[in-house]
């Protein structure tokens, strides 16, 4: 097919279901995008495995459907065959039936359209965890990666002799770099307030894994924030096997089972680590949008990272509040728009987190109590700068002209 002739009617498939994190919020946003841009399309998702995050976002306008059951997949693979491309945006997890996986891996066979793969994961221990790996790969004819030169982009080239190129003008399948966009002003819309309802109040989401930065998080309030009559609340720690080593960090006040929006921490202040559980985004939003200083706090080796960053901290600097990013992160990450890396820009309106200057990072946050014109600048520049790098109006339309330039 022509690029000029280009396919607007899209399948997207997600193998591993409806998880709540990452992919789902890509997989919504995406849709948004081809709803915008006259787009028709369809949501596949397997249902074969449930999701502690299953409820994080509304997915109504997914179907889902058993990948164990022959007659389910079989429709499916019909459907999918009337539109012009599918996109995987994720594979089927090992934990699944073998006939779920089994039925996967037929569903590419069968498939007579052009696929492109987006992989989400980073690290080669994640990736190993997905059924279906090697098909579909070998059956993609494009695939995208958070960065060119992270463990899948390797195993993947090494796989189909795959070329990391912009538009796939080189031999072999097409390894392209891409972004998780989201709808900026959207969101800012629903969120932004034009005071801090709690200056003194620092807020890190998260999920139960270390690479999130809780255990710096938890010295930085212990040494630090604590000891300035600061509140610190974490949301999103699950009680998964590694809440077993997170117990042992430190002394916080266990309230996975408490409904944030209904706890009162007026007495929180000065105290231990206010620990909530998985939360439902739209309340976490507007919980964020009250308070002084909201963290996202992850840390990857820079092989992992390009230009990507999460929905995390997207969704902190839309609500208005002061991001505090972690300072690795914005040395290894390059702005889509300026070039040069995140944290060497002035008008970021971020204040980095330097795990090895907890004073500094502290003494920024400390003049901005009380300065509204500081703070309002701040926060400002922090939208704008993001917006730039990563709203899905630039993200997926790259997505869609890589695809383009090599179907």
């Amino acid at each position: 097919m022509l690029a000029n002739e280009f396919m607007k009617n899209i399948s997207i498939i997600m193998g591993r279901g409806i998880e709540g994190c990452g992919v789902t919020k890509f997989t919504i946003e995406q849709c948004k995008y081809y709803e915008r841009n006259d787009y028709t399309y369809k949501v596949f998702a397997s249902k074969d495995k449930s999701w502690t995050r299953k409820n994080a976002h509304n997915t109504d306008n997914i179907h889902q459907l058993k990948f164990s059951k022959d007659d389910e997949v079989d429709a499916m693979i019909e459907e999918v065959n009337q539109s012009d491309i599918a996109i995987i945006n994720s594979l089927p997890a090992l934990s699944l039936k073998e006939e779920a996986i089994e039925n996967f891996k037929r569903m590419l066979s069968e498939i007579k359209i052009p696929v492109a793969l987006i992989q989400h994961d980073h690290a080669m221990a994640s990736i190993r965890r997905n059924g279906g790996l090697d098909e579909a790969i070998e059956r993609a004819n494009i695939i995208f990666v958070h960065s060119t030169t992270n463990d899948f982009a390797k195993y993947a080239g090494e796989k189909v002799g795959g070329s990391v190129t912009l538009f796939g003008e080189e031999e072999g399948t097409p390894i392209v770099a891409f972004q998780p966009g989201m709808y900026f002003d959207e969101v800012k819309e629903k969120y932004w307030k034009e005071t801090c309802e709690d200056q003194h109040h620092h807020k890190w989401i998260g999920r139960t894994t270390s690479w999130k930065g809780y255990i710096e998080m938890f010295k930085y309030h212990n040494n630090y924030l604590m000891l300035n009559d600061m509140l610190t609340t974490y949301e999103g720690i699950e009680r998964s096997p590694a809440f077993l080593g997170f117990r042992e960090l430190s002394e916080f006040e266990n309230l996975l089972a408490e409904n944030p929006n209904e706890y009162d921490l007026s007495e929180a202040h000065g105290s231990h680590v206010q620990v909530f559980g998985p939360y439902v985004q739209e309340e976490m939003l507007e919980r964020m949008s009250k308070v002084g200083f909201g963290y996202q706090l992850s840390r990857m080796k820079p092989h992992f990272i390009q230009r990507s960053i999460e929905y995390t901290h997207c969704e902190v600097v839309c609500t208005g509040t002061i991001p505090v990013f972690n300072k690795r992160y914005g040395d290894a990450c390059t702005h889509r728009h300026y070039g040069g890396k995140l944290s060497e820009h002035e008008n970021s309106g971020t204040i980095w987190f330097d795990e090895n200057n907890f004073d500094e990072t502290l003494d920024q946050m400390l003049q901005l109590y009380d300065n509204t014109e500081k703070r309002n600048k701040m926060r400002n520049d922090a939208y704008e700068f993001y917006k730039l790098h990563q709203d899905a109006s630039y993200t997926f339309k790259d997505i869609m002209e890589n695809i383009k330039n090599v179907i």
